[in-house]
């Protein structure tokens, strides 16, 4: 029994010098695995101790030369001693903030780009030549240009010159004269033809006033079209300018041909014979030729009898062409010596055809004649002419026989003498004659009218390449103010617009193919910068002078954008990360101190186990010798 005890006491004894033994190996691998990490900790600050910070230096106002840490925003920032370098991605687009995408989207020209970041504006002096083009070298005293931009409502004040002046001035009525032109020479009219004369002097007024009221003078400020000069004085005084060709007149002798037999003619010359004597002759009686101008009123064929005579009561009344008379016909055929000698029959065949306007018969065109509105009435009736609402017109030959009529009947109210009216009876004989024996010419008159026509058209071919001249140069106006080119941010913004995009100073691409934004957390980030510049995540490209300029970017002038590496700027360069070495540093210490404090625990451990293995081995050696005796003794009493 006691045996059995002391043999499970080994076991027991046995098993716990296992454990420890156990115990003493992990403490002992731990204590090699600390080891490990001091080597691993001792590398990284060995590393960090040979890390390197890329840093841009720069200089300031006074030449001083500084270094900062590299990132997108010490690079891109401007500054007047800079070179100007641009963060290029993959895509070849430049990476920019934000703020540059907006003021660049925003702007609509160039100008408005760099007035953005602040470039000054300077009077532009292209601006000042091209208004002496367009309106000659007094342009400046004609109009006040910064009233009209000082309203909103009316920012170009010389493309509201054009729109609200000439343009709306003349709009309607070119488009009235083209429509005439348009017309077939046989369909244009005196009343067409007198348009162009109405229109331009409507121009006239509107454009220079009347009495020295209104005109451009009082709309923009201008003076009258003998002032302007350059395109603008080109139109308007070509527009004024309408040439000095007379519309034909179909009544014209030129359009008319003599046939010399006429059978109206001989018959009216045959009838009218011997009233026309006894007028003008030695009798000088007026009732007679009375009798050949009553003839001519309305007598038809249809009105003579068998016989060939008229009834003594046959006649009518009309009034003349001034409205202030009348007369009457009555019994003024039956009776004459026209009528006894039966050449009424063939007085009715003229008056038939005088009186018919399908004839087309009209007065004899006198181009002496210098009869006005303000004529006296006895002018006014022996005029080839009438005057319908103030207007010249030509009268037909039945209103100058009822005229004539009217005179001969009233000469003495009139206040004519007889002998004073006799060459006017005369002239109409020789009017009668000439027209009765004259055939109008179409041909030669459409052939004036058409000499008309194209001395218009011109004309007015002249005007509108004397308007597209000007209205191409209104377009073309550069601006008033630039951006002042001395000012230091003007070629780096100008630089950074071609870049972006800019097409030329008034047009740009806005669409992105150019530029990406970058984050604003990377902007101030070297760490990422760094990263991305040595893995070529980004590349560099930096301004350069060019004295042929650039095929890329043609309108940028002297400069060029070229890739560069990064190793290669002169602004980046390297050196110790200070602040990399003192980080990896306190990790290192703080590794170290560690490693030792577990290394101290260890050891401690170790040494517990030390003497608990010599305290188990003393009492196994013991309970060992104690067995040994009992099976000694059990042998002895046994044997």
């Amino acid at each position: 029994m006691g045996m059995s005890a002391g043999q499970a006491r080994l076991l027991s004894i046995t098993g716990r010098l296992t454990d420890n033994e156990l115990r003493s190996q992990i403490i002992t691998n731990s204590k090699l695995r600390l080891a490990s990490k001091s080597s691993d900790a001792s590398s990284e600050y060995m590393d960090a101790l040979s890390s390197e910070q890329l840093m841009f230096s720069s200089y300031d106002a006074n030449g001083a030369k500084s270094y900062d840490s590299l990132t997108a925003g010490t690079m891109l920032t401007f500054g007047e001693l800079k070179n100007q370098y641009s963060l290029v991605n993959s895509s070849g687009q430049i990476m920019v903030s934000g703020s540059d995408i907006k003021k660049y989207v925003a702007a609509n020209s160039m100008a408005e780009f760099l007035y953005s970041y602040g470039v000054e504006k300077v009077d532009n002096p292209k601006f000042s030549e091209k208004l002496t083009d367009i309106y000659g070298s007094s342009f400046e005293e004609l109009f006040d240009v910064d009233a009209y931009e000082a309203d909103t409502s009316k920012p170009n004040a010389y493309k509201y010159i054009w729109d609200n002046t000439i343009n709306k001035i003349t709009k309607t009525g070119i488009g009235t004269l083209e429509g005439i032109l348009a017309k077939n020479s046989a369909d244009i009219t005196e009343d067409d033809a007198g348009q162009f004369s109405s229109i331009v002097d409507g121009w006239n007024n509107a454009i220079n006033g009347t009495n020295g009221t209104g005109g451009l003078e009082a709309i923009v400020g201008l003076g009258g079209s003998e002032a302007l000069t350059g395109s603008f004085g080109a139109y308007i005084n070509k527009l004024l300018d309408l040439p000095k060709v007379t519309f034909p007149n179909k009544d014209d002798s030129q359009f008319k041909d003599v046939s010399g037999n006429s059978e109206l003619a001989q018959k009216f010359d045959l009838a009218s014979k011997k009233c026309y004597q006894n007028a003008t002759g030695p009798l000088k009686s007026a009732g007679c030729y009375i009798h050949v101008l009553a003839h001519l009123l309305d007598l038809k064929q249809s009105d003579l009898n068998s016989s060939g005579d008229v009834s003594d009561s046959w006649g009518q009344t009309y009034t003349t062409t001034t409205g202030n008379g009348t007369i009457d016909t009555n019994g003024e055929i039956n009776g004459s010596a026209i009528n006894s000698n039966n050449q009424s029959a063939a007085m009715a065949e003229v008056s038939e055809y005088i009186c018919n306007p399908a004839n087309d018969c009209m007065a004899a065109y006198d181009e002496t004649d210098t009869t006005k509105v303000d004529s006296s009435e006895l002018d006014k009736l022996l005029s080839n002419f009438k005057f319908v609402d103030g207007k010249k017109t030509l009268k037909t030959f039945k209103e100058k026989v009822i005229d004539l009529y009217y005179v001969v009947e009233n000469r003495s109210s009139l206040g004519i003498a007889y002998d004073d009216l006799i060459p006017y009876l005369d002239q109409f004989q020789t009017d009668m004659s000439t027209t009765l024996n004259s055939k109008f010419n179409e041909e030669r008159y459409l052939a004036a009218v058409d000499d008309w026509k194209n001395a218009m058209q011109t004309w007015l071919k002249q005007v509108q390449n004397c308007k597209e001249e000007y209205v191409k140069d209104l377009e073309n106006i550069p601006s008033q103010y630039v951006p002042d080119e001395n000012d230091s941010k003007y070629q780096w913004y100008k630089n950074l617009w071609y870049r972006m995009g800019g097409i030329d100073e008034t047009q740009s691409d806005k669409s992105g193919n150019n530029f990406k934004e970058l984050d604003e957390n990377l902007m101030n980030n070297s760490e990422w910068l760094q990263f991305a510049l040595e893995h070529g995540v980004l590349t560099l490209e930096q301004v350069t002078f060019s004295e042929n300029g650039s095929n890329t970017y043609p309108n940028i002038g002297y400069y060029d954008w070229k890739s560069i590496a990064y190793t290669s700027a002169s602004d980046i360069s390297s050196q110790e990360d200070e602040v990399a070495i003192a980080r990896a540093e306190v990790k290192y210490q703080n590794a170290m101190r560690e490693i030792q404090n577990e290394d101290k625990k260890f050891d401690q451990d170790l040494k517990k186990l030390d003497t608990e293995h010599s305290a188990l081995q003393t009492e196994y050696e013991s309970v060992k010798s104690v067995i040994d005796k009992n099976v000694e003794r059990s042998f002895k009493a046994f044997s």
